[in-house]
């Protein structure tokens, strides 16, 4: 007969480790990094422990009503188990280590709880065979890892560059520096930088993850095919080879923590490579019949505010004033006071069409675009990363 005195707090304290593992390793909280972990954990223990004589206390379940109690209840656990384990293992790296020393811990100790129930006078035997087995395989463990190989060391130069393995791929010879940022895992701080990022086609651009917590680096519109660093544990790198890559923008993001986002522009070969300017502006209109060449100044400007919250559909304001109307020759500015990256490009978007009028690029907060309208007519625009934001400006 199963003993609900030890089966009910051994459900409600393998619950709650499940649940502290799943926030831990979910990016809810970052509660593996705080320490958090070991409290998730050790109550997983726990549980597992009192689960084991509160299922087999009085031998294993005889009655139809206890068999079928037992085996849902070890069926529920063990199936949400790996469940979890498989859906975070390609997101945690340490997901395998956790699940090993769950299971070195937790057999052992079930054993012991078992024997110690049903046959006490075994109990102290099977602790000693159980510590003397864990020390023997620390041990080995410990001088296997000695006796490993190890990578080679650098090759020292004299007088030449050591040539690389033939399977090594070939380094860009211009590598631009990147940087994830201390602190980018919790929502709202910077992340990447430089953010945007510009280079020519055929440079190199190496991540250094300075965090603590490890992050990725993989295209977003794509999810990761045209690149993907996988897992860049803490003061680690990854280089991106841009030659592999079409000329364009590629925003970016962390799979992991996938508030996290950027934007990588490669331009033509050859190009300086560079933060481009949020700013762009049309070319300035002449006065008829005027030679010159010297600008004529806007008659009036005009301040369209991106609201903040654009980026979310419920938000209701994208752009502020939604319509604007003006006259030939005058300028419209507009002004990104939202925390997620906008455009503000010329087109249909129902079908996500830009039609080549204008372009602002990909804004930052606090960043502005400007244009100077020299023809009548209505203008539809939006944001091509999220076409739900319209607007319109109306030249008369």
């Amino acid at each position: 007969m199963t003993d609900w005195d030890l089966l009910t707090p051994g459900i409600g304290l393998t619950s709650i480790g499940i649940v502290g593992v799943a926030v831990s390793v979910s990016g809810i909280a970052k509660t593996f990094l705080d320490g958090m972990h070991a409290v998730s954990i050790l109550t997983m223990f726990i549980g597992m422990i009192l689960l084991v004589p509160g299922l087999f206390k009085d031998g294993f379940p005889m009655s139809g009503r206890a068999k079928s109690a037992t085996f849902l209840t070890l069926g529920f656990l063990v199936t949400f188990g790996v469940a979890g384990a498989v859906t975070v293992s390609g997101q945690v790296p340490s997901i395998y280590s956790y699940i090993g020393l769950m299971i070195a811990i937790g057999v052992p100790a079930a054993v012991l709880t078992v024997v110690s129930y049903r046959r006490p006078q075994y109990t102290k035997a099977l602790g000693v065979i159980f510590i003397s087995a864990a020390i023997v395989a620390g041990l080995t463990f410990y001088f296997f890892s000695l006796v490993a190989p190890q990578p080679p060391a650098p090759v020292e130069e004299t007088g030449g560059a050591a040539p690389a393995p033939a399977t090594a791929p070939a380094r860009p010879a211009n590598v631009i520096s990147a940087k994830i940022l201390a602190g980018a895992s919790s929502e709202g701080n910077p992340d990447y930088e430089p953010d945007p990022l510009s280079v020519s086609k055929g440079d190199g651009v190496e991540w250094t993850n300075e965090d603590t917590a490890p992050h990725t680096v993989t295209s977003f519109a794509d999810d990761g095919k045209s690149f993907d660093s996988g897992i860049i544990n803490a003061k680690a790198t990854w280089l991106l080879d841009t030659s592999t890559l079409a000329e364009g923008d590629y925003e970016y993001f962390c799979t992991l923590h996938p508030f996290m986002r950027g934007m990588l522009t490669v331009t033509a070969a050859g190009q300086t490579a560079g933060e481009e300017s949020p700013e762009a502006t049309a070319p300035p209109t002449t006065a008829p019949g005027d030679t010159s060449g010297a600008a004529t100044p806007a008659a009036t400007v005009t301040a369209v505010s991106i609201v903040f919250g654009a980026s979310a559909p419920t938000n209701g304001e994208f752009y502020s004033p939604a319509t604007v109307e003006t006259t030939v020759g005058s300028m419209v500015t507009w002004k990104n006071d939202d925390s997620a990256l906008h455009t503000v490009t010329s087109g249909d978007a129902a079908t996500v069409s830009p039609d080549g009028v204008f372009d602002s690029k990909f804004m930052k907060k606090d960043q502005t675009f400007s244009f100077v309208f020299d023809k009548p007519g209505e203008y539809n625009y939006f944001c091509t990363l999220h076409p739900f934001m319209t607007g319109k400006v109306i030249v008369e």
